[in-house]
């Protein structure tokens, strides 16, 4: 232990060093050839792949897998680093689902449908996904989309042509996830509500 503690630290590397290495490895990559490393350097590898993107934000198993075999870490390597990481809870499918469900319901008023087909493509299943979405029920979707129809509604402007304000408000509904059904009547109520009167 003394010996490790008093041993001079190992150089850093000089700007010329790192420019070289930088180099040696673009030129590696853009002649195709996959770097030739042993196991460990790939766990190592796929190790700080994975604390740089989970820093950033959190991510499914599949988007790490994904990033991890972009870099060309063999997949037995990548399965088995991102299988350590679930263990300690660094990567959980589940968590993910919650906080992306309340996230984007919240932030960007989309409906369980829309999300469930977002929740799909990070590679989450549909059994975790209905999970995380029971966080949603019909009421609280209906109340999202009346505050969403509530703020285009806003200008006077909406209320001089009834359907052709319709059209655009069951439409932008649409695109956020939610029934024509629902996304029809709530239009509508809050259309009569607002201008009716007039």
């Amino acid at each position: 232990m003394y010996e490790i503690l008093s041993a001079p630290a190992p150089a850093a590397p000089t700007k010329k060093e790192r420019r070289e290495a930088r180099e040696a490895r673009r030129a590696s990559r853009e002649s195709g050839e996959t770097e030739e490393l042993s196991d460990d350097q790939w766990r190592e590898k796929a190790r700080g792949i994975l604390l740089r993107q989970l820093t950033a934000s959190d991510k499914t198993a599949k988007q790490l897998k994904d990033k991890l075999l972009e870099k060309d870490c063999p997949e037995d390597i990548a399965d088995e680093v991102i299988e350590r990481y679930a263990q300690i809870k660094l990567v959980d499918d589940e968590r993910f689902a919650k906080t992306w469900v309340a996230a984007r319901a919240r932030s960007r008023g989309l409906a369980r449908g829309a999300i469930k087909r977002e929740l799909r493509t990070k590679g989450i299943d549909d059994e975790t996904a209905a999970e995380a979405l029971e966080q949603i029920d019909d009421e609280t979707e209906e109340q999202r989309a009346r505050e969403l129809v509530r703020a285009k509604l806003r200008p006077e402007s909406m209320g001089v042509d009834r359907d052709r304000a319709l059209r655009r408000l069951v439409g932008m509904l649409g695109r956020k996830g939610y029934n024509g059904g629902m996304a029809f009547k709530v239009a509508r109520e809050e259309w009569d509500e607002r201008f009716g009167q007039h």
